[in-house]
């Protein structure tokens, strides 16, 4: 249910930074002192502030289970519970243990079923790229390619993985390889994120999702809830990273099945190594 995803994360954020703040101070305005908030704030913080830091996240990937983060919201649900107060004990398990829960394990993963074959060894189709300026761009006939999806500069972690292949330019040009990075993104923010890098990757717009739907990577529903308010569209894109030969081969698709989950860098010049 992709269309349900999105409205998960902003109205979780500010309901539970408002139960987190009155649980703090709660703990600091009883008497006697109430363990019960003190679980709900064990139960809800982490992962409230789990969520808030993925906006200066240097990597493009977390860990998958993230068993702190599901450690907390469970020990903290049960001392609350074993106190219990209401709403202490029920904001513990609504806010703290159920949403954590959800999160690792629902709204993380990607639904892949509608993809097209993007695997090894496949001819890429063939699709028409354009820049925030609207000018055609063209790949060069004869270098590899590394066309990276990334769903819009609102998504930390798609930032952090393009920062990772600008730091990587270097080698990758060394090797041959363009780098496009495809976003559905309005024309104004592709155009300041292209600002922020001084390496001459190519940034283009996917108007529409057009190429997205033709590779079979379109999200519906994809982009958080809110951000409309900022000129995004409703839909995206699935992370997605394909590099191909000078033939159109794809050497090296990268289709993750976790949003937090993108490959290392490194991976991306052990492909075009290999197939050297």
């Amino acid at each position: 249910m992709p269309s349900l995803k999105r409205y998960f994360p902003i109205p979780y954020l500010l309901v539970g930074l408002i139960v987190v703040g009155y649980g703090l101070w709660r703990l600091f305005a009883d008497s006697p002192f109430s363990y019960a908030w003190l679980g709900a704030v064990i139960a809800i913080a982490p992962f409230v502030f789990f969520l808030l830091s993925l906006g200066a996240v240097k990597r493009a990937r977390t860990g998958r289970n993230q068993p702190v983060l599901l450690a907390l919201s469970i020990v903290g649900t049960l001392i609350s519970f074993l106190s219990f107060e209401s709403p202490a004990s029920w904001f513990a398990l609504f806010l703290g243990f159920v949403p954590s829960f959800a999160y690792v394990y629902w709204y993380s993963t990607l639904d892949r079923s509608g993809s097209t074959d993007l695997a090894v060894g496949a001819t890429l189709l063939n699709f028409d790229l354009v820049d925030a300026d609207g000018n055609a761009v063209v790949p060069s006939p004869d270098k590899h390619a590394l066309y990276m999806f990334v769903r819009g500069n609102w998504c930390p972690l798609c930032m952090a993985q393009v920062k990772e292949i600008a730091a990587q330019y270097r080698e990758l040009e060394a090797r041959g390889v363009e780098v496009f990075i495809i976003t559905p993104q309005p024309e104004k923010n592709t155009r300041d994120l292209a600002k922020r890098f001084d390496v001459p990757m190519r940034f283009c717009v996917d108007e529409g999702n057009r190429i997205a739907r033709q590779l079979g990577i379109e999200h519906r529903g994809g982009v958080a809830f809110a951000m409309e308010a900022l000129g995004y569209d409703a839909d995206t894109v699935l992370p997605t990273v394909l590099i191909t030969d000078p033939h159109r081969t794809l050497i090296f698709a990268d289709l993750t099945d976790n949003y937090r989950l993108r490959p290392e860098p490194s991976t991306f010049l052990a492909a075009l190594d290999a197939s050297a």
